[in-house]
């Protein structure tokens, strides 16, 4: 309800900068330029790659209390790890359509950096490490080692979650 309020009100905010702007009062071009608001395409990829993080987010934390506590099994843990990977493959379709932290205000929870775009390479480099250490964390869960494990573990946050989380995420978001 409040999403819907908040949409509706900067739809409305915007019609009344468009008709300001178009009467040359009050507002000036460069003081509306700030103003983005989120087209359908940009809501609709937010809240796609917003489940795909959690999805992420899910299975990093079966192989986390796998890994710290005890809980569960290998078996789970490494099937977790291969789902990481298979979103990790997605990465470049769910991130497609640009949506900045600036453009996506009327969404809300929007992590996604400037960079995403414009480090459009390294971006896709960083999701690639995130399969590729997905892959190296279910073979070390399969292999039942536990330092293999735990040092894939460590790797798997360092280089796949957090290689990327550093660049391309923006600081959260309340509300």
């Amino acid at each position: 309800m409040i999403r819907k309020t908040v949409l509706v009100a900067a739809g409305t905010l915007a019609l009344a900068v468009g008709g300001l702007l178009g009467s040359g009062s009050f507002v000036s071009e460069s003081q509306a330029s700030g103003l983005q608001l989120a087209d359908a395409a940009q809501m609709t990829a937010v809240k796609e790659r917003q489940q795909a993080m959690k999805d992420v987010g899910a299975n990093m934390k079966i192989i986390a209390e796998f890994v710290k506590d005890s809980k569960g099994t290998a078996a789970e843990a490494a099937a977790a790890a291969d789902k990481i990977g298979e979103i990790a493959t997605a990465i470049p379709a769910v991130f497609k359509v640009k949506a900045t932290l600036e453009e996506m205000d009327a969404v809300g929870k929007n992590r996604g950096k400037p960079e995403i775009w414009s480090d459009w390479n390294g971006f896709l480099a960083r999701g690639k490490a995130l399969e590729d250490e997905s892959a190296k964390m279910a073979s070390a869960l399969n292999g039942g080692d536990a330092a293999a494990i735990q040092a894939q573990f460590a790797a798997f946050g360092k280089e796949g979650c957090g290689g990327c989380h550093k660049t391309y995420r923006g600081p959260k978001v309340d509300g």
